[in-house]
């Protein structure tokens, strides 16, 4: 995880800085599935585009961005809010794809090391 973990942990305490503000703030409480999905995607996107990743190395990191900073913000964000556990592997599974989705379109735009097989 050397490579990404500088991502990660910017995913994840923009995660925990959402859920935290979600408690004092409705409109971020009523946007937080858009935010959960959106920050992994962006910053996926910022690993893949400032790194210059083969596609392995992009979907791999944009896989760990998306799913710790899920994990551990719905860890925390579910027992404030009374939420119900259920979310627990579906926002992870849904922040996981949107952050190697991220990395992905970022691997498209900055110009790949390796050529899609046909």
């Amino acid at each position: 995880m050397p490579r990404q973990r500088r991502y990660v942990l910017i995913a994840l305490g923009l995660q925990l800085a959402m859920v935290l503000l979600g408690q004092v703030s409705e409109l971020v409480l009523a946007l937080s599935g858009w935010f959960g999905m959106g920050i992994p995607l962006v910053v996926g996107w910022l690993y893949s585009v400032r790194r210059g990743l083969s596609l392995k190395d992009a979907s791999v990191g944009g896989l760990l961005i998306g799913a710790v900073g899920a994990a551990v913000g719905l860890l925390v964000a579910i027992p404030l809010s009374g939420g119900d556990w259920s979310l627990l592997p579906l926002g992870t599974l849904a922040s996981s794809f949107t952050g190697w989705l991220g990395a992905f379109l970022g691997w498209m735009i900055k110009g790949r090391k390796e050529p899609l097989k046909e």
